[in-house]
C-alpha cells in the first residue's frame, strides 16, 4: 500500500490539505447489522472514531512508521461509528491494472471480537446500476477485536465486472445480505491446514449429526501465532432448517481448572444448512491469555452452555493426547 499512500498524499503540503482530501474521498459507511437495529445508519448513538484502536495486520504491518501514522490519521478523521455495530468505511478508491481497488476500514464498535465469514459486496454507479458483484471470504482476515478498527482492501477484478463503466465514472461500494444456494457443501474456514480439515471431516463422518440436535463444541486446542492459542470449533445443525450462529464464547482452563482465557466472538452471516456442519478455527491472541507459562497440552477448552448427546462419541485430535474437552 506504500505506493498508494505516496501517490495519494505525496504532493500534499500540509495536514489541512490531507484532511480536506480525506473528506473528499470518503464514501458512505456500510453497516452489517450485528446490533439488530433495522436501519443502523440512522442511529444517533455513535462512538467517535478516535476511541477505536487501530490495528495493522498483514500487508499493513510492514509499512513505514510515517505511513502507519498516516493511516491512523485517516482513521481518526472518519465520522463517528454506530455503537454496537460493525461498519465497513471506504476511504479511497483506485483504478488499477488488475481492477477497481477499494480501501476501507472495518470498524468494530461492539464489546466483543468479531469474525466475519463471507461478505457480499458490489459496486454501484451514481445512477444506481450495479456493475460488479463479489463475495469476499473473510475468515483468513482474522478477528477484529472489540472497540477496534482494521484497514482492509477489496479488489474487484475487471473480469468480475458485469458491465465495465468508463474509468472516470465514480463507483460506490455496496453491501447485500447473502442468499446461500441449497445443496452447497459445508466449509472449513479459519487457519486450518488441509490435513487438519480432512482429519476432522473423517472423524465427524464416524459421528454423524443427530436428528434434531444443534451442536456447538470445541474439537481441538493448539498453539497459535505469536504466543496465542488456536481453537477448532464445530458448528453442527441437525434441524430441518438452516440455522445461523451469532456468537461463540470460548473458555480455556489449565490443569488445575483455573480459567486462563475467556473470549467471545460475534459472528456475521455464519449459517449452517439443515443436516450439515462447519468447522472453523478461532485464534485467541496472547493478550487474552491471563496466565503465563501454561502448556497447551495441559489445557482444556469448551464452549459454555453448549450441549452434547451422551451417546455421541468424543472427537479427538490424533496429534494431541490432551488439550480437549468433549
Amino acid at each position: 500500500m506504500s505506493w498508494l499512500l505516496e501517490n495519494w498524499f505525496g504532493s500534499k503540503e500540509s495536514l489541512d490539505q490531507v484532511r480536506e482530501d480525506i473528506h473528499e474521498n470518503l464514501h458512505k459507511e456500510i453497516y452489517l447489522g450485528v446490533s439488530g437495529i433495522e436501519n443502523p445508519e440512522q442511529s444517533a448513538n455513535r462512538l467517535p472514531s478516535k476511541e477505536l484502536f487501530v490495528s495493522l495486520h498483514g500487508p499493513w504491518d510492514v509499512l513505514e512508521e510515517q505511513e502507519a501514522e498516516l493511516l491512523r490519521y485517516i482513521h481518526d478523521e472518519l465520522p463517528p461509528v454506530v455503537r454496537d455495530e460493525v461498519g465497513i468505511f471506504p476511504f479511497y478508491t483506485q483504478v488499477t491494472q488488475d481492477g477497481y481497488l477499494v480501501l476501507t476500514y472495518i470498524r468494530n464498535a461492539t464489546e466483543k471480537s468479531v469474525l466475519l465469514d463471507t461478505v457480499p459486496l458490489n459496486l454501484v454507479t451514481p445512477e444506481g446500476e450495479v456493475v460488479a458483484r463479489k463475495n469476499f471470504e473473510m475468515m483468513t482476515f482474522g478477528p477484529i477485536g472489540d472497540q477496534s478498527s482494521r484497514p482492509c482492501e477489496f479488489l474487484f477484478r475487471w473480469d468480475e465486472f458485469d458491465n465495465l463503466p468508463e474509468k472516470e465514472i465514480p463507483l460506490t461500494l455496496g453491501y447485500v445480505r447473502p442468499v446461500k444456494k441449497s445443496g452447497e457443501s459445508a466449509q472449513a474456514g479459519g487457519e486450518l491446514e488441509m490435513d487438519e480439515i480432512e482429519y476432522y471431516r473423517k472423524k465427524l463422518a464416524e459421528n454423524p449429526v443427530q436428528e434434531g440436535q444443534v451442536d456447538l463444541k470445541a474439537l481441538g486446542l493448539k498453539e497459535g501465532e505469536n504466543g496465542g492459542l488456536k481453537v477448532v470449533v464445530l458448528f453442527r445443525n441437525g434441524l430441518d432448517k438452516r440455522l445461523e450462529f451469532t456468537e461463540v464464547p470460548i473458555i480455556v482452563h489449565d490443569q488445575s481448572g483455573e480459567a486462563i482465557a475467556r473470549v467471545s466472538y460475534t459472528l456475521e452471516n455464519m449459517k449452517v444448512d439443515a443436516k450439515d456442519f462447519r468447522i472453523i478455527a478461532f485464534e485467541i491472541p496472547a493478550s487474552s491469555i491471563l496466565k503465563e507459562g501454561v502448556s497447551v497440552e495441559e489445557c482444556t477448552v469448551f464452549i459454555p452452555k453448549a450441549t452434547q448427546q451422551k451417546t455421541e462419541n468424543p472427537v479427538f485430535d490424533a496429534t494431541k493426547s490432551k488439550g480437549f474437552l468433549q
